[in-house]
C-alpha cells in the first residue's frame, strides 16, 4: 500500500513554497511514497504562473500540485492580512474535504499551515493518521500565536493596551508598537487566539526555522517550564530552512544584466508577492536608489495607498504597462546603473548571484531564509503581518541586516541614502556581511542534520 501524504497551504507564495519543499522533502527522506499539494488561491493561472517560475519543472507522478479555486467575488474580505486569509481559508474548509476525499490511497499523514489550522478537522473527519501545522515563518512568531491563545481576552488586552508588551515564557518579548486600544483589533486577536488554540489539536509542529536562526525560542519550546508547558506536549521541530535552490542554468534578463556587474555591488530591492508601497513612498524609493549611486534591481508594482499587502491580491501580470509612478526621467537617468524589472523577477536566483551585495526587503520570512542561504546582509523595511518581528530577529539579535525608520509613515530619501551605504560600503555592512556569511555555513551544516530531525522514520513508525 502507497504511504501518502496531502498537505495544503493558504494563498501567498510565502506559504505555497515552504509547503512544496516540505513535501518534496517528505517524498526524499520519509518514506513516501506519494504526495498531494492543494494550494488555495483566489487567481489560479496567476498561481500557476508565480509556481511555474519558481518550482516546477515537470510533471511528477509521484508529486501531485493540485489547485483549489475560490471565488472571493463581491465577498466582504476587509481587515488586515491576517483576517483576509484566515476568512478565505475558512470558505475553503468544503473544498478541501471534498479533495481529500476523493484521494487514491487515503493519505496517512495531513500537514497544513498556520492559517489554515481549522482544516485539522477535516484530518480528524476523515480518520487520517496523523495531522500536523507548518509554521511557515519563525518560531517566535508561533510562540506569540500560541502564547496569546493561552491568555484568556481580558489577560491579553490588558498586557497590550498597558504597555504594548507581550513577555512570553523563555524568549524575546514581542512589542506591538501601534496597539493602544487592542478593542480596535478584535478580529486580529479573535483569529490568533483560534488559531493558536487548534495547532495544541496537531499531533506535531514543524517549523521553517533552524536552531542556529533561533535557538533561545526553539530551547524554550523544549523546556516543559516555558514554552514546552503552553503546547501541552504537543513536539515542535525545527525543519527549515525550507527554500528553493538556486536554478544555476535559468536564463532572465536580470540574470543577464547582473553578469555584467562587479561582484557585490548591486542592491537588489523587492517587497515580496504581496507588498506595495504609497504613491509617496515608491517615489521616496526611486530619489533614494538614485541619490546612493549604487547599481540596483528593483521589482516595482503599482502604488496602493491604504494597503500595504495590496499585491497579494493584485492580479495585475502586465509586463509592459507604464511606469508613470515613478519620477519623470528616473528610468533614463538611472539606466547605466539600474534595472526596474514590473512586477516578479527571479529572487533565489538574484540572491544566489556573486554582484548582488544587499537586498532591501520587507522581511517576509520565505525572503530571510532565501537572503540567509545566500550570504545577502538586509536592508529590513517590514510592511505588515509579522515582519516587524522578522525585521528586529535579523537586525537586532542576528545582526545581518539594518532596519529602516517607518515610524512617520515614509521612509525618506535622505535616509535611504543612509542605510544602503551603512550595508553596502561602511563598516556595519562588513560585519553585517561576515555575520550572514557565517549564518549561510551554519544553516547549511544543520540543513544536512535536519534531514533525519525528525528522523528519517518519523512518520512511518506509527
Amino acid at each position: 500500500m502507497e504511504f501518502h501524504g496531502a498537505l495544503v497551504a493558504s494563498p501567498g507564495m510565502g506559504h505555497a513554497v515552504p509547503i512544496l519543499e516540505l513535501g518534496k522533502r517528505l517524498l526524499s527522506h520519509h518514506g513516501f511514497d506519494r504526495v498531494t499539494v492543494f494550494l488555495v488561491t483566489d487567481d489560479v493561472s496567476r498561481s500557476k504562473s508565480l509556481i511555474g517560475k519558481t518550482l516546477m519543472k515537470e510533471e511528477d507522478p509521484k508529486f501531485v500540485i493540485r489547485f483549489i479555486q475560490l471565488d472571493v467575488s463581491g465577498q466582504d474580505l476587509t481587515g488586515s492580512l491576517l483576517t483576509k486569509l484566515a476568512e478565505m481559508m475558512r470558505r475553503a474548509i468544503p473544498h478541501i474535504r471534498s479533495a481529500v476525499i476523493e484521494l487514491e490511497p487515503k493519505p496517512s499523514v495531513f500537514v497544513v499551515d498556520l492559517l489554515g489550522t481549522e482544516a485539522l478537522a477535516v484530518a480528524k473527519e476523515l480518520e487520517i493518521t496523523k495531522k500536523h501545522v507548518l509554521v511557515t515563518t519563525s518560531a517566535w512568531f508561533l510562540a506569540l500565536t500560541v502564547y496569546m491563545a493561552s491568555l484568556d481576552k481580558e489577560t491579553l488586552y490588558k498586557h497590550l493596551s498597558s504597555n504594548g508588551v507581550l513577555l512570553i515564557p523563555g524568549c524575546s518579548p514581542v512589542k506591538f508598537d501601534r496597539v493602544q486600544d487592542p478593542s480596535n483589533y478584535v478580529r486580529e486577536l479573535a483569529e490568533s487566539q483560534r488559531i493558536g488554540l487548534e495547532v495544541l489539536t496537531a499531533d506535531g509542529v514543524f517549523v521553517n526555522t533552524c536552531h542556529s536562526l533561533e535557538p533561545v525560542t526553539i530551547s524554550s519550546f523544549l523546556d516543559p517550564e516555558n514554552l514546552g508547558r503552553v503546547m501541552r506536549g504537543v513536539p515542535v521541530h525545527p525543519v527549515g530552512p525550507l527554500v528553493r535552490s538556486a536554478e544555476p542554468d535559468l536564463k532572465h534578463e536580470v540574470l543577464d544584466w547582473l553578469d555584467l556587474q562587479p561582484k557585490q555591488s548591486v542592491v537588489y530591492v523587492s517587497f515580496g508577492s504581496g507588498g506595495a508601497l504609497t504613491a509617496e513612498q515608491t517615489m521616496e524609493l526611486a530619489y533614494g536608489l538614485e541619490m546612493t549611486g549604487f547599481r540596483f534591481v528593483w521589482v516595482v508594482r503599482p502604488p496602493a495607498e491604504d494597503d500595504p499587502s495590496a499585491s497579494m491580491f493584485d492580479k495585475t501580470t502586465n509586463q509592459t504597462e507604464p511606469l508613470d509612478y515613478l519620477p519623470y526621467g528616473f528610468l533614463d537617468r538611472t539606466k547605466d546603473i539600474g534595472l526596474v524589472v514590473r512586477t516578479w523577477a527571479p529572487q533565489e536566483e538574484i540572491l544566489a548571484h556573486e554582484s548582488t551585495g544587499g537586498f532591501v526587503s520587507h522581511c517576509g520570512w520565505n525572503s530571510v531564509l532565501e537572503s540567509i542561504v545566500n550570504g545577502v546582509p538586509m536592508i529590513a523595511w517590514p510592511l505588515y503581518s509579522e515582519q516587524k518581528m522578522n525585521a528586529w530577529l535579523v537586525s537586532e539579535e542576528l545582526k545581518i541586516a539594518a532596519r529602516v525608520d517607518a515610524g512617520n509613515g515614509v521612509v525618506k530619501k535622505e535616509e535611504i541614502v543612509e542605510v544602503v551605504k551603512r550595508v553596502m560600503d561602511e563598516e556595519e555592512g562588513k560585519k553585517m556581511r561576515k555575520n550572514v556569511k557565517e549564518l549561510k555555513m551554519k544553516t547549511a551544516e544543520e540543513a544536512v542534520k535536519q534531514i533525519s530531525t525528525p528522523q528519517a522514520d518519523y512518520f512511518t513508525q506509527y
